[in-house]
């Protein structure tokens, strides 16, 4: 597998550090964490996109490809933008019922068919068109590796400038399993 070299880094004026009440120190490796998550989650999307698409047209459409062309086996989970998971979460059945259904363990607190809801910001996953919503029912533990070969975090002070210096490196790559 191929994986990609990704790094970042910040430096902090020690009188920042010294001076606050807020530890920029842990704040900023906060975000560097979420940065790292956020570089794995994009390239798992853009995998995603590459896949075949299977074109509904309803609620119905959604459920037959979900029983038909996913292995029983697996664990799959529903990933919609938030225009996907509004669109769901207004359809009703025939006695007025809301058809995503109440899920503590799911991210969002809400089930479609019994699968986990996540949602994701319609930037991240843009919809397919005016009217038409991306989403993917699938076991992402069973459809795509993240591969790192490895993620240092630094620290340091730079003597000669009085500053903090705050690194990440990344070396990862995603493929497809199955």
């Amino acid at each position: 597998f191929k994986v990609q070299t990704r790094a970042g880094k910040v430096y902090l004026s020690q009188e920042l550090v010294d001076d606050n009440a807020i530890n920029f120190s842990a704040e900023i490796q906060a975000q560097m964490q979420k940065l790292v998550d956020n570089t794995d989650n994009a390239q798992i999307v853009a995998k995603l996109k590459t896949l075949t698409p299977v074109v509904v047209k309803d609620v119905d459409g959604i459920k037959q490809a979900k029983n038909t062309q996913l292995d029983p086996s697996l664990q799959p989970i529903v990933v919609v933008n938030q225009s996907a998971f509004n669109w769901l979460d207004t359809q009703k059945d025939s006695e007025g019922r809301y058809l995503m259904s109440e899920d503590i363990q799911a991210p969002t607190g809400k089930a479609l068919f019994g699968l986990p809801v996540v949602e994701l910001s319609d930037a991240v996953l843009p919809n397919a068109g005016d009217g038409q919503f991306t989403m993917f029912i699938s076991d992402l533990q069973e459809t795509i590796a993240v591969f790192r070969r490895n993620q240092v975090t630094t620290k340091w002070t730079q003597f000669d400038s009085y500053s903090q210096g705050l690194a990440v490196r990344l070396r990862n790559g995603c493929e497809f399993i199955d």
